[in-house]
């Protein structure tokens, strides 16, 4: 008479059941957590754009930040505001596949006349690696000019200050402004 009693699932049970089922689901949707980035977008194959741009803002704030954690080093700077304006975006260069072919001919008639003519196409295919552009480089916006205003700076440290923007940004002197607040 030993029978072994059959035990219905208890709350428990039906936790565990119901949090590997909501699991289960998740992984199924294979991009649920991965989000493409605005600025990294695929180029498509056959796209003739062999540059893609992004934003520049994020470069622009990012460099002035850098600018004036350096500036507030210098001897007697005790504060340093810093404005940075780009001529142009970022940019990601992108491998292609040139094709080229040339054809050369050249004619003579029965008068002595001789006549050439040269045929040359170019085809150019984005190279893709996992169905994504492959990249060759980056290339980092082009500052146009920088302003920045300091406080606490003497005469030579203006100079200096000066000197260094251009050599940063490979800027002429002309498009850096220091001001003394």
């Amino acid at each position: 008479m030993d029978k072994k009693q059959k035990k219905e699932p208890g709350m428990k049970e039906w936790a565990i059941i119901l949090a590997a089922g909501v699991l289960l689901l998740l992984l199924s949707v294979p991009d649920l957590f991965h989000k493409e980035k605005e600025d990294e977008k695929a180029v498509d194959a056959g796209s003739a754009a062999v540059r893609i741009e992004t934003p520049t803002e994020e470069y622009a704030e990012r460099m002035e930040t850098k600018l004036e954690e350096m500036l507030l080093k210098i001897k007697g700077v005790t504060g340093a505001n810093v404005v940075i304006t780009v001529k142009s975006t970022a940019e990601k260069v992108v491998l292609q596949d040139v094709t080229t072919n040339s054809e050369r001919l050249e004619e003579q008639d029965g008068n002595g006349g001789v006549r050439n003519s040269q045929k040359n196409t170019e085809e150019k295919s984005t190279v893709l690696t996992s169905e994504v552009p492959y990249l060759t480089k980056e290339l980092t916006p082009e500052v146009e000019g920088v302003v920045v205003v300091l406080s606490g700076a003497e005469g030579n440290a203006v100079l200096a200050i000066t000197e260094a923007v251009q050599a940063l940004f490979d800027v002429p002197a002309h498009k850096v402004k220091i001001i003394k607040d």
